[in-house]
């Protein structure tokens, strides 16, 4: 996985900054903004797994992009209903413990409850790390169901677990760290620097999905079968 490519990628189209600067002024539309900006970076993710890593930066289409950037949102709830779940079940030990007036009863409980904590964290990593190639996957096929194709979705994660795990980090990185460093120049910089942010994190999945299917036989190796 070229994690340098994510970020080069878009300086060497040569309208880079036009197409940045309106994804970040479409982001401020109130409500819908963000969908069609999250789709526009999917529009990054789908031209990088049709083999466009170095042209893979977008126009903006506002109707095509506001219908993925919604898709993948309800892809991502409906992916988080488990995690909710399980961290609703983690936190009844805490409530109960309150009302226990004996000590070692006390603190069994607050022990479970820390104990599904953690469990319940490690859980929402396995959830964010399936819900990115669910993601992946109905951008590659096109088709809504093929993010909850299980076998597909837990076969490429399998697969290739180290580049998904570099996507979850390059997460971290853009939205946490890049993308709030418009803040030191100015209002509009906020938005600037999150569709660039977008833009590469988007380019992270496509290399990740891309990595994650099955080698394609050379022509020699197709000959021998």
């Amino acid at each position: 996985m070229d994690f340098g490519l994510s970020f080069s990628f878009i300086f060497e189209d040569a309208d880079w900054f036009k197409k940045i600067a309106i994804a970040a002024l479409v982001s401020l539309i109130p409500i819908v903004g963000p969908f069609v900006v999250a789709g526009w970076g999917l529009q990054v993710t789908k031209n990088v797994i049709d083999g466009k890593l170095r042209n893979a930066l977008p126009d903006l289409d506002f109707g095509a992009d506001l219908g993925r950037g919604f898709m993948s949102f309800l892809i991502g709830f409906i992916y988080s209903l488990p995690g909710m779940i399980v961290m609703g079940i983690a936190v009844l030990p805490f409530v109960f413990a309150d009302g226990v007036n004996e000590e070692w009863v006390r603190l069994i409980l607050i022990l479970v409850g820390v104990g599904l904590v953690l469990i319940g964290i490690l859980f929402a990593i396995l959830i964010s790390l399936l819900t990115v190639v669910g993601i992946a996957n109905y951008i590659a096929k096109g088709r809504f169901g093929a993010a909850f194709n299980l076998k597909e979705v837990f076969g490429m994660l399998k697969k290739s677990f180290g580049s998904w795990l570099l996507v979850f980090l390059g997460e971290i990185l853009t939205m946490s760290i890049i993308a709030p460093l418009g803040t030191v120049v100015c209002f509009i910089g906020v938005f600037l620097t999150t569709a660039f942010a977008i833009a590469v994190y988007s380019h992270m999945i496509g290399q990740a999905y891309n990595q994650s299917q099955p080698a394609t036989p050379v022509l020699g190796e197709m000959e021998t079968l």
